[in-house]
């Protein structure tokens, strides 16, 4: 299956399927390793465009000082910067034979609308409780609005913010976070909710604290997790990303996600609330898109749908932890992607030596083929049991 490769030219205005903080409720709730050059960002002045630049070799600082451009913000490991550009140098900054593409910045929103059965239907119960299996030793990140610091139902392995001035304070003052997060791994307590790899550690990445992100933070979100594999510490490797947003095509996306791919990370994303045409990252190759189903196995009414779902996943009405100590149902393909990203960390914790090529396949393996269309489920429904069992004997 090829995903397209999008290009996006222009800023662009997307319709909001999903009110973050507005969500109505059912219940209670060895790359150059120097620190990342943030610059002010001031107000775009007259004539000028923020844009990306990404390049090949040296940053193109001649060719941007040549043209009176200013950089606002530069990455650690990735080759792209962000920066502003009188609008007329932008053609000539395309012809640079350095430069890959000059593109203006798209932005994301959060993949959940509105409104838990979810862990029983794909049997992550099931191996807790036959296998003793919960995800230990893997390193999952959701990149999200934050995470609740000190739920009583979430145990962090750790956590970083790229919008806030404090890179240690990543408390999710909106809920989708938690939400995404308390799927993946909510503690196997006596409280609440339990996710479906509870023993996994996971990292929380705030990439915005807002309805809509920007996609300069959701690059340097994706930088620090590339990151974690070159830094001083062997242990906070991610190995997962969960990315619970979507939105028009970004060639600087694209690439970020690529190099965190071609270093072995397994990226998973909801396709989409569009109720049409599957939005990016997940239509990019190397992504794994997650489609949405309701307690009936129909497909969710408002999941995007196409040749790059390769999964698919509960998404309607699915109970979790949320902000402020509290718990909520939400719907969206928000929700069916940690159950993937988690359905993955039981795979990785099974089989610790396989690659995530090899879990990528395995899980699509290992799907429930439910009835739907593979525009609709892709491979099947992600089957927890199958996949790290080899066997169908749970309640589903």
């Amino acid at each position: 299956m090829r995903k397209p490769i999008l290009l996006s030219i222009g800023l662009m205005a997307m319709a909001a399927v999903f009110m973050l903080g507005g969500c109505s409720q059912d219940s209670s709730t060895a790359p150059d390793t120097s620190p990342a050059v943030l610059s002010q960002k001031a107000t775009t002045s007259p004539g000028t465009k923020d844009v990306f630049i990404g390049f090949s070799g040296d940053r193109p600082d001649e060719a941007l000082s040549a043209v009176g451009g200013a950089i606002k913000r530069e990455y650690r490991h990735l080759p792209i910067v962000y920066v502003t550009v009188p609008e007329n140098a932008i053609e000539g900054l395309r012809k640079n034979a350095n430069i890959r593409f000059v593109e203006e910045p798209v932005h994301r929103e959060y993949h959940a609308q509105t409104l838990d059965w979810g862990v029983d239907r794909i049997d992550a119960e099931y191996v807790h409780a036959t296998s003793g299996n919960r995800g230990a030793g893997v390193n999952v990140a959701v990149l999200d609005t934050g995470g609740d610091m000190d739920h009583p139902d979430l145990t962090w392995a750790g956590g970083h913010s790229v919008v806030n001035s404090d890179p240690n304070y990543w408390e999710d003052k909106n809920g989708h976070g938690t939400h995404c997060s308390g799927i993946v791994s909510a503690d196997d307590n006596d409280i609440g909710v339990v996710g479906v790899a509870p023993e996994c550690n996971m990292w929380m990445v705030q990439i915005s604290t807002r309805k809509f992100l920007m996609m300069d933070d959701i690059i340097a979100g994706i930088d620090y997790c590339y990151g974690t594999h070159f830094d001083a510490d062997p242990n906070n490797d991610i190995q997962v990303m969960s990315m619970s947003f979507g939105g028009p095509g970004s060639s600087a996306e694209e690439l970020a996600l690529q190099a965190c791919y071609d270093i072995g990370i397994l990226l998973v994303t909801s396709a989409g609330n569009t109720g049409g045409a599957v939005t990016s990252p997940a239509d990019y190759e190397c992504v794994m898109a997650v489609s949405a189903i309701d307690a009936n196995d129909n497909f969710y009414t408002y999941s995007a749908y196409g040749p790059e779902i390769e999964i698919t996943a509960p998404g309607v009405r699915i109970y979790s932890t949320y902000k402020m100590d509290r718990y909520r149902i939400l719907t969206g393909t928000s929700m069916a992607c940690p159950m993937v990203a988690g359905a993955a960390a039981l795979v990785m914790s099974d089989n610790p030596g396989w690659t995530h090529e090899q879990v990528r396949a395995h899980l699509k393996a290992t799907a429930e083929d439910i009835g739907l269309s593979t525009f609709q489920q892709g491979s099947g429904l992600v089957d927890c049991e199958n996949a790290v069992l080899g066997t169908t004997s749970g309640d589903n």
